[in-house]
């Protein structure tokens, strides 16, 4: 099972911010305190609405415990998920198996012989098409991302995910303004 929840920050009121927040234990508030500015505080709690609404929809729970583990990432123990924002856009994924997930606007990228984190193939494929380099680059960042949050890695890890490999599974979505991928283990 594999379930995808997705909202922009401004499809929720600052009353169910405000309910949301108080809801949350001590350790969730002060990871939300320590974003470093508003519009991040408002992604990160965005982010855990939809997640509680889906635990919610999906398993009947209004309550659970979430903890971190060493590098931070958040876990409870009857399912798998994750979250990712960018911009406005919020996105949470819910899985039975470990799943990562990352969103990220579409910026214009411009050529570069090496990207940070890409191996060469990755290289290659997005810089072959000039017209393509913005989207090729967001498809292969967002990839890397999501398996490095599925494998409950720091993001120092991405150059170590080869995203040509059989090792991972990704599903990519390209929306009006965002890219979307999806990862699970092979």
């Amino acid at each position: 099972m594999i379930k995808i929840f997705s909202a922009h920050t401004t499809d929720f009121t600052q009353a169910d911010y405000a309910l949301q927040y108080s809801l949350l234990d001590i350790a969730l508030r002060e990871h939300i305190d320590r974003q470093k500015n508003t519009q991040d505080k408002t992604r990160s709690l965005a982010g855990y609405i939809l997640l509680y609404r889906a635990v919610y929809q999906l398993f009947g729970k209004e309550k659970f415990k979430i903890y971190f583990n060493e590098n931070g990432k958040p876990l409870c123990d009857f399912c798998y998920f994750n979250i990712s924002h960018s911009d406005r856009c919020v996105v949470c994924a819910i899985s039975d198996r470990p799943i990562g997930v990352d969103v990220q606007k579409i910026k214009g990228r411009s050529y570069r012989e090496k990207y940070k984190f890409f191996n060469d193939k990755e290289n290659a494929y997005v810089n072959k098409i000039d017209d393509l380099i913005s989207l090729r680059y967001i498809e292969i960042f967002t990839k890397k991302e999501s398996a490095v949050k599925m494998l409950g890695k720091t993001l120092s890890y991405a150059s170590q995910v080869d995203t040509f490999s059989n090792e991972f599974i990704f599903d990519t979505k390209f929306a009006k303004e965002y890219v979307i991928t999806i990862c699970i283990k092979a």
